[in-house]
This record gives structure tokens, C-alpha cells and sequence, in this order.
């Protein structure tokens, strides 16, 4: 498979990154919102198979020692294939001096294990949306 990969959001159409987020269970909001947390992000990253999104990623950093990964998406369709790994990679690269905190949707939390994230005792949440985190697992 050739894969295209982006590091910054220059011509990227807004529309296909909900798309993306809404085919993979994940939370989306208008897709002027998606623009604005995407461009306001310290990395991002973007995976096109020709002409088609189906990988990103972003990461927002302080810049000294915290970080924390959002939106890490693939395509269904492209699940299994190492696109996702590759995301991580590429979001977590020069961050080794950094704390990084992420949300996994559930029942991906296995997946984060393999690049040394581990569940967090003391995580705390206020989610906008009580009733959908409620409803994906994010919160009991």
C-alpha cells in the first residue's frame, strides 16, 4: 500500500477528517472546530492512501515536559495494517523527554500498551458530553 503522509494541515479538506473521526466511533464536532484544534496542535499528522484520509493524529505539547496525544484515527478498512503504529511513532518522536498523556477509546487501550502507555490511577475527565462518555466507555 502507498501512503502519503502530512505533517501539517496546508490544504487539507476539514470535512474528510470528521468523516474519518465519525467512521471510527470517535467524537466530532463541527468541522470548523476540527480545523481549529487540528492547526492550534504542536504536531499532526495526516495518511492518505492516493487521494483518500485514512489515518491522523495530533499532539499538543506545553513544550518542557507535558504532552498529550488526541484524534489518533484509521479507517476501518485500514486497521491492522501498521498505519496506526505509524501515527504514534511519528507523534511521540522528540517527546522522549516528555510525560505524554492520551485518551484510548475503549477497548483500544491494548494497542498504547505496545509504545509504553500504561492506565493512569489518579486520570481524572469533565466531558462536555457526560451522557455520550458515558455511553463510549470513556467514564463510569
Amino acid at each position: 500500500m502507498e501512503l502519503t503522509i502530512q505533517k501539517n494541515t496546508d490544504g487539507i479538506n476539514w470535512n474528510d477528517v470528521k468523516s474519518l473521526l465519525q467512521r471510527t466511533d470517535m467524537t466530532t464536532y463541527d468541522v470548523e472546530l476540527h480545523k481549529k484544534a487540528f492547526e492550534n496542535s504542536a504536531k499532526v499528522i495526516f495518511i492518505y492512501h492516493g487521494d483518500i484520509l485514512i489515518g491522523c493524529g495530533r499532539l499538543l505539547s506545553d513544550f518542557a515536559y507535558q504532552s498529550v496525544i488526541y484524534d489518533v484515527a484509521v479507517d476501518v478498512d485500514s486497521q491492522g495494517k501498521g498505519i496506526g503504529k505509524m501515527i504514534v511513532k511519528l507523534l511521540t518522536e522528540g517527546e522522549e523527554d516528555k510525560n505524554i498523556i492520551l485518551y484510548a477509546t475503549p477497548g483500544k487501550e491494548e494497542f498504547y500498551h505496545k509504545f509504553g502507555f500504561r492506565p493512569s490511577k489518579t486520570g481524572m475527565c469533565r466531558f462536555i458530553d457526560v451522557e455520550s462518555a458515558l455511553e463510549k466507555g470513556f467514564i463510569d
